[in-house]
C-alpha cells in the first residue's frame, strides 16, 4: 500500500456540473474540463495533521468521557480488538482468538513483537490488569471506568500459556469480543506505587498505537509524533498536532479560521463546506437514532393497527430530505444499519396512506371527512399528544412534519415542547401519549434496556410487556457463535417491526471536514474518525 497513488479530483468541478443545466455539447466541454484537472499524487513521509479536542477532565483513557479526546486515544492506545466500518470485529493487539463452543469463554492470542511507546515489551500482564482496573479490582484506585459496565459478565481471565489469554463470561455472552475493545494499559508503569498515576492530570499517555505523546502543554496543547517502532503499517503522517479549546463550536471556529485540518460539523448543513474548493466533506452513519415511542398505558395505542397505521402515514424519506438535508438512513429497528447483524428484511414501513387508512378502519376507526379526525363507534377518537424536548431545532421540525403527516389520515396530534427538565420528568412518569425522542446506541449491541420488561419503569418508559421479546433477548445476549447471534438478531428485528413498540425514524448520519491538503483514503465511521490514518499523507512525491 506504501507506493499506491491517488487521483483527486477538485469537487468545485463536480459541482458546477450538477448544479448547471447545460447542452450535451457543454457537458462534453465540461468533461473534457475535469480530465484537464486530474491531478496524479504519490504519498511521501511526513507533514504534520492538526486537529482539536475539547476541553477533558482526565488523559487517562479508561475514565475519560470526553468524546474528541476519545477519538484522539485510538491514534494513541489499541484494545484486544476494534471495529471496522461495519461494526465488526477485526483482530489488533490480539492476532487471532478461539471462541467457546458454549460462548462462555474465549481464548486470545497476542500479537507478538509488539513493544510500548517507552520500549517495554507489551505482555498478557498488561490486558490482565487493565481488565482487574476497569472491574474496579486494583486497591486505591477510587474512579469508575467508563467501560466498567461492558465487564460485568466476565468472571476470570488469565493468561493460560505465554501469549495467551482466557477469559471466562459468568455466562454465554454474544458480545465477548465486542467488549474487549478497551484499550490496554501498560501495567509496569502503574502497579505498587504509582497506583496514584492513573488518576492524576500528568497522566503518562503510553500506548502501543501508531502515534505517541510527544508533548503535552496542560490544557493548551497535546502533540503526537509517529511511532517508528510500531508493529503495524506505519502511516506517512509524522505529527500529530492536538490544539485544546473551549467547546465543539470552538472546534469549528478554529477550522474555518485555517487553524486546523479537521473538524466534525455541529449542524447538518456541511455541504456549504463543499463549495470551498480546499475543504471535503466525509459522510458516514452515526449511533444517533431517531424513533416515536407508544405508550403501552394508552389503551388506544395498544392496537397494533394504530401504530402501524402510523408508521405508514408518514413520510420517512421526505421528513429526512426536507427536515436533515439528506442526511439520514431509514430502519424499523434500532440495529446499526451497516452491521452484520442488521436484518434487512425488517425494514417493512414505506410511506402506503392507503395501508394506513386501511388499518384504521379495520379497527373501527373512520372519518367523516378529508383531514378529519377518525373516531370508533365508542367515540373514541385518535387524538393524542407528542411530547419532544425544545432547544433540537431539528427534532421540533419533525415533531410538526409527523403531525402533518397524520392528519392526513384522520390523526390529530397535539405537539408538546418541553424544557429538559420538565420533558424527562414526563418521561419518567410516563405522562405522554408518544414521544419523540433519540439515543445515541452503545458500539456494543444489546436492546434490552429499551425493550425488557424488567427495565419497566426505567429506561422501558413506554411500559412495554411481551414476553417473546423477553426471550429473543435472552437468546441474542447468549448466543454461542456469531452465527447464532445473527440468528437471534434477526429473528428479534422482525419481531420488533412485526409489533412496533417504537416507530423507527432513521439513524443520522455524521461527518467530517478535512483540508484538501490532507490527501489519500480518508474513511471515518462512527467509532473512530481516523480510521484509515495510516494511509493519509499531506507530504507529496
Amino acid at each position: 500500500m506504501k507506493n499506491k497513488k491517488y487521483f483527486i479530483l477538485s469537487l468545485v468541478v463536480i459541482i458546477a456540473i450538477l448544479m448547471t443545466a447545460c447542452s450535451p455539447q457543454e457537458a462534453t466541454n465540461n468533461e473534457e474540463e475535469v480530465e484537464d484537472i486530474i491531478e496524479n499524487y504519490e504519498p511521501a513521509d511526513g507533514g504534520t495533521l492538526k486537529v482539536s479536542v475539547t476541553r477533558f477532565n482526565t488523559l487517562n483513557p479508561l475514565f475519560n468521557n470526553n468524546y474528541s479526546l476519545f477519538q484522539l486515544h485510538h491514534l494513541i492506545y489499541e484494545g484486544l480488538v476494534t471495529f471496522d466500518t461495519n461494526m465488526d470485529i477485526q483482530p489488533l493487539l490480539a492476532e487471532k482468538w478461539n471462541v467457546a463452543a458454549d460462548g462462555q469463554s474465549i481464548q486470545f492470542h497476542l500479537r507478538k513483537g509488539v513493544t510500548w511507546h517507552d520500549g517495554e515489551p507489551f505482555t498478557a500482564e498488561d490486558v490482565i490488569f487493565t481488565t482487574n482496573l476497569i472491574k474496579g479490582n486494583i486497591k486505591n484506585v477510587s474512579s469508575n471506568s467508563v467501560f466498567r459496565t461492558s465487564l460485568q459478565q466476565i468472571s476470570d481471565i488469565r493468561e493460560v500459556e505465554e501469549g495467551v489469554i482466557n477469559i471466562t463470561f459468568s455466562r454465554p455472552f454474544s458480545n465477548g469480543l465486542e467488549v474487549m475493545t478497551f484499550p490496554i494499559l501498560p501495567k509496569h508503569l502503574f502497579e505498587g506505587n504509582n497506583v496514584s498515576r492513573l488518576t492524576d492530570m500528568d497522566f503518562p499517555m503510553i500506548g502501543t498505537g501508531a502515534f505517541q505523546l510527544s508533548d503535552y502543554e496542560t490544557m493548551r496543547n497535546i502533540k503526537l509524533g509517529r511511532n517508528e517502532n510500531y508493529w503495524g503499517q506505519k502511516p506517512y503522517i509524522k505529527e500529530v498536532d492536538a490544539v485544546i479549546v473551549p467547546d465543539v463550536e470552538s472546534q469549528l471556529s478554529v477550522f474555518e479560521n485555517g487553524d486546523i485540518d479537521l473538524a466534525q460539523p455541529t449542524s447538518i448543513d456541511w455541504a456549504k463546506y463543499a463549495k470551498n474548493k480546499n475543504v471535503k466533506v466525509y459522510e458516514y452513519v452515526s449511533r444517533n437514532y431517531e424513533f416515536v415511542g407508544f405508550n403501552f398505558k394508552n389503551s388506544i395505542l395498544k392496537d397494533k393497527n394504530v401504530r402501524k397505521a402510523i408508521a405508514y402515514g408518514v413520510d420517512r424519506h421526505k421528513l429526512i430530505n426536507n427536515i436533515y438535508l439528506g442526511h439520514g438512513t431509514v430502519v424499523d429497528v434500532p440495529v446499526y444499519p451497516l452491521t452484520s447483524i442488521y436484518e434487512e428484511d425488517s425494514l417493512q414501513y414505506g410511506y402506503n396512506v392507503d395501508e394506513a387508512v386501511e388499518l384504521l378502519e379495520k379497527s373501527g376507526y373512520l372519518s367523516e371527512g378529508d383531514h378529519a379526525t377518525r373516531v370508533n363507534e365508542e367515540g373514541t377518537s385518535l387524538n393524542f399528544n407528542l411530547i419532544a424536548n425544545k432547544d433540537n431545532v431539528l427534532r421540533e421540525k419533525a415533531a410538526f412534519f409527523i403531525q402533518e403527516e397524520l392528519e392526513r389520515i384522520g390523526i390529530q396530534i397535539d405537539v408538546e415542547l418541553l424544557e429538559w427538565e420538565e420533558f424527562n420528568d414526563r418521561v419518567s412518569k410516563g405522562s405522554f401519549d408518544m414521544i419523540l425522542g433519540g439515543w445515541d446506541l452503545s458500539y456494543i449491541p444489546d436492546l434490552s434496556f429499551a425493550f425488557h420488561s424488567t427495565q419497566m419503569g426505567g429506561s422501558n418508559f413506554i411500559s412495554y410487556y411481551d414476553e417473546t421479546i423477553d426471550e429473543l433477548l435472552e437468546e441474542a445476549f447468549r448466543a454461542p457463535s456469531r452465527t447464532e447471534k445473527e440468528k437471534s438478531y434477526s429473528q428479534l428485528q422482525k419481531h420488533i417491526a412485526e409489533e412496533l413498540p417504537y416507530f423507527s425514524l432513521f439513524f443520522k448520519n455524521g461527518s467530517i471536514v478535512v483540508r484538501d491538503k490532507v490527501k489519500g483514503e480518508i474513511k471515518p465511521n462512527n467509532y473512530n474518525l481516523f480510521n484509515g490514518i495510516e494511509d493519509w499523507f499531506i507530504n507529496t512525491k
